[in-house]
C-alpha cells in the first residue's frame, strides 16, 4: 500500500500547490489498483471499478483535513504526502502505520474510489503536518477481517464466478455466487439466528441458509 500511494502522490504533487480534480486521476488510481491485485496472481481476485459514490464519500471525509479513519463500514486506505524527496524519513513512518496492503489485494472487494484534498495543515498524527497533500480510498465491500486470507491461492482466475471473464489475471464481470453453505453447521446456526446476529460470517459461509442467493 505505500508503494502504490507514494506513487499516485508522486504524480499530483507536481500540480504547484493548486487543488486537484479527481477525476483527473481516477484511472491511474483504478490502473495501480488493479496492477497490484493482479501481481497476486490468485484465484479468485476480482477486478476492481470505479465508483464515484466512494469517491464522493472519501472526499467529504477527508476535506476536514483530520488524518483518522472513518471506520463506517467501508474499506479505507489513507495516506498523506508533503514532500517524499526531502521529507521520505516522515512519511514512511506515518504511512507504514496507516495504511492497509491486503485492503488493496482483497479478494471479494469490487468497487473503489478516492478523493485527494489539498491541506494547509493536516492533524491527527500528535502535530499539526503543514502543506500536505491528503489521499483517501475508499472500498465496497470492506475487507481486511481479523484470521481471514485476503485472497484464495492458486491458479489465476481458476475460482472466479459463474459467467465471469479472466483478463491479465482478473476475474472480471459481475458472476453469479454459487448457493452453497460452507460449513455443516449453516442450518443449525441460521435457525439460532446467527444471520441477523452475525452476519458478517453467516453471509459469507452460510449464504444458503441465510437465504440471500438463488439458485
Amino acid at each position: 500500500m505505500f508503494g502504490l500511494l507514494i506513487a499516485a502522490f508522486l504524480v499530483v504533487t507536481t500540480v504547484n500547490g493548486e487543488s486537484v480534480a479527481i477525476g483527473q486521476y481516477k484511472q491511474q488510481l483504478l490502473d495501480v489498483h488493479n496492477a497490484y491485485r493482479g501481481m497476486q496472481r490468485a484465484a479468485d481476485m476480482h477486478a476492481l471499478v470505479w465508483d464515484d459514490q466512494l469517491s464522493s464519500e472519501a472526499a467529504n471525509w477527508i476535506k476536514s483535513c483530520k488524518f483518522e479513519h472513518q471506520m463506517k463500514g467501508r474499506g479505507e486506505n489513507l495516506a498523506f504526502d508533503t514532500n517524499p524527496k526531502k521529507d521520505e524519513e516522515l512519511i514512511n513512518s506515518s504511512m507504514k502505520a496507516c495504511c492497509h496492503y491486503t485492503q488493496i489485494v482483497w479478494a471479494k472487494t469490487r468497487k473503489v474510489g478516492c478523493a485527494i484534498e489539498k491541506c494547509d495543515y493536516i492533524h491527527g498524527l500528535g502535530r499539526p503536518i503543514k502543506d500536505a497533500w491528503y489521499l483517501a480510498c475508499f472500498y465496497d465491500p470492506k475487507g481486511n477481517y481479523i484470521s481471514e486470507y485476503p485472497y484464495t491461492k492458486g491458479p489465476a482466475c481458476s475460482k472466479c464466478l459463474q459467467k465471469q471473464s479472466c483478463e491479465n489475471t482478473l476475474c472480471t464481470g459481475e458472476g453469479v455466487e454459487v448457493c452453497e453453505n460452507l460449513d455443516d453447521d449453516c442450518e443449525y446456526w441460521s435457525s439460532a439466528g446467527e444471520c441477523q446476529s452475525n452476519p458478517n460470517f453467516m453471509l459469507k459461509k452460510c449464504r444458503k441458509a441465510c437465504g440471500v442467493c438463488q439458485g
